[in-house]
């Protein structure tokens, strides 16, 4: 099931994810939610979430 979070960024990051997501053709929304859970792999701390549940 998935989860609903709100989050605050600055205009900068608004206006950024405002052009990619139009050039991309994908919601700001979705665009956030990828670049964030890339942030999370990129951290290991998917993959260490995934090994505390063996």
């Amino acid at each position: 099931m998935s989860k609903q979070i709100r989050i605050t960024v600055t205009n900068q990051i608004d206006d950024l994810l405002n052009k990619v997501s139009k050039k991309l053709g994908k919601k700001k929304a979705m665009l956030a939610r990828e670049l964030m859970e890339q942030k999370l792999y990129d951290l290991n701390l998917i993959q260490k979430g995934f090994e505390e549940l063996k």
